[in-house]
């Protein structure tokens, strides 16, 4: 770390008396630096209130000596004291708290659940929302239906309302919600999908930010449907595809399994065959073969390393767990190729991970969150 060199180079000239104005000035400037939002608020307030303390305590005790030299000697022990603590706390590696086996095993994987957040702002957790059961809102009664569609009708009349609806899944779950017009869309863990309770006319509109597996229903007047996420959107009239569209992914992936996709984003587009994946390369959409049952293991129950790819399946892990995952591990020659249960504990997956040439151990983070380190 360079700039952990360059201050220690600082520090060491400072308390040898053989720093130049510039330097001195350099090191001043670090130390203000330093603020709360480098490392916790708490703890950077108890490093500054003890450390300013000592200081006070030693320049008072300065206070009462008439001697240059030990007055120098006493000021440059105080500054010590206040840069070299700052900087240990700062830089020094602190002590791993490696996670007990128990509650590495209480860590179950992802379930099935949801919430839809009403166009009013009124919540409601799908899973308490059994099969052919309705709830009522206000003047709004929301039912499940057989095939898990939910639909909405007025209390009074009994007419279907639109309205704008957002269905959310946290880390560790899943769920599967069919819309209005017939379409299955199965939503993966940490995923927001925004939709209509009823199609009016036009195109039929949603929006993605996760990932989603869709089973587009044809619509008999043609009519198109569209997923945005981002600065992208996909137009199709009947397939099957996955979007893979996550805020810390490495850009939005459209895979086409069924049927056929347009994927377009401002000055360029392509349109998708069946094992062909959409991606941004040099700010252009380009299409590429790609191997679709892996896109779809996170349906199928796995996780799915292909040899190049463990970085970004360890975002999956994460999300699914609910845990942090610290990805150290440098690319190797020969990278782990397979496939890993998503049904597991977490202990018993960081077993395999390691069975599997993949050095996993977890210890307990910040504010007691489970974190993974891959190296």
């Amino acid at each position: 770390m360079k700039q952990a060199k360059d201050i220690y180079r600082l520090i060491t000239n400072f308390l040898s008396r053989s720093e130049n104005i510039e330097e001195r000035k350099h090191l001043f400037d670090w130390f203000d630096e330093q603020t709360s939002e480098q490392i916790p608020e708490a703890q950077y307030e108890a490093i500054q209130q003890s450390t300013k303390k000592r200081l006070l305590t030693e320049i008072g005790a300065l206070e009462q000596r008439s001697n240059r030299l030990t007055h120098l000697r006493y000021i440059s022990a105080a500054a010590a004291i206040l840069l070299i603590g700052f900087f240990t706390f700062k830089y020094w590696p602190h002590t791993e708290r490696i996670a007990p086996h128990a509650l590495l095993a209480s860590i179950s994987p992802g379930k099935e659940k949801a919430v839809i957040t009403l166009a009013n702002g009124k919540q409601i957790n799908l899973d308490d929302l059994a099969l052919e059961q309705s709830v009522q809102i206000d003047e709004t009664i929301i039912t499940k239906d057989a095939q898990g569609k939910v639909s909405y009708r007025h209390a009074t009349t009994g007419k279907v309302i639109p309205q704008k609806n957002t269905l959310r899944t946290p880390k560790g779950v899943t769920y599967e919600i069919v819309l209005a017009d017939g379409t299955l869309v199965s939503l993966n863990a940490d995923s927001k999908l925004t939709y209509p309770s009823a199609f009016d006319e036009g195109d039929r509109i949603v929006e993605l930010e996760g990932e989603a597996y869709f089973q587009v229903t044809k619509a008999r007047d043609k009519k198109s449907f569209i997923v945005r996420t981002g600065d992208q959107q996909t137009k199709v009239l009947g397939t099957k595809f996955n979007i893979n569209a996550y805020p810390d992914g490495s850009g939005i992936r459209t895979s086409l399994e069924e049927g056929s996709v347009i994927v377009s984003r401002e000055n360029s587009a392509v349109k998708l065959k069946p094992n062909e994946q959409a991606q941004v390369e040099h700010g252009k959409l380009r299409a590429t073969a790609v191997n679709i049952e892996q896109v779809l293991s996170w349906k199928t129950g796995q996780f799915c390393f292909d040899g190049s790819n463990t970085e970004e399946v360890f975002k999956q892990i994460a999300r699914w767990y609910d845990i942090d995952v610290t990805y150290k591990r440098q690319g190797k020659a020969s990278q782990y190729s397979g496939k890993i249960p998503r049904n597991l504990s977490l202990d018993k997956l960081i077993e395999l991970l390691n069975y599997a040439d993949i050095n996993a151990k977890a210890i307990v983070g910040e504010n007691n969150r489970i974190n993974l380190i891959i190296t």
